[in-house]
């Protein structure tokens, strides 16, 4: 058995259900499940937020417009040194 297990059966009273993914949108301070959960009022949980890709941030156009010359250089050189580094691989 594990710590973390050991830490779980000390931790909490009776039994410890299954890890459940759960879709929420942030407003006003707030996370809000878009589907119900079958919680009780008041009842306390943890949480992991996992942040979902934000196609904004991967704006090729905007990210254009804010890279130096010296940004390019090397993000070019080291699709250079990958492209190597793979074709060395495939031989």
């Amino acid at each position: 058995m594990t710590d973390f297990m050991r830490g779980a059966q000390v931790g909490f009273r009776g039994s410890i259900d299954p890890v459940k993914l759960v879709e929420a949108r942030y407003e006003k301070g707030l996370l809000k499940p878009t589907k119900p959960l079958p919680l009780r009022p008041g009842e306390r949980v943890n949480l992991i937020v996992v942040r979902r890709p934000d196609p904004n941030r991967w704006n090729l156009d905007r990210l254009q417009k804010t890279s130096s010359v010296e940004d390019i250089e090397l993000a070019e050189r080291g699709l250079a040194d990958w492209s190597a580094r793979l074709d060395e691989e495939d031989r």
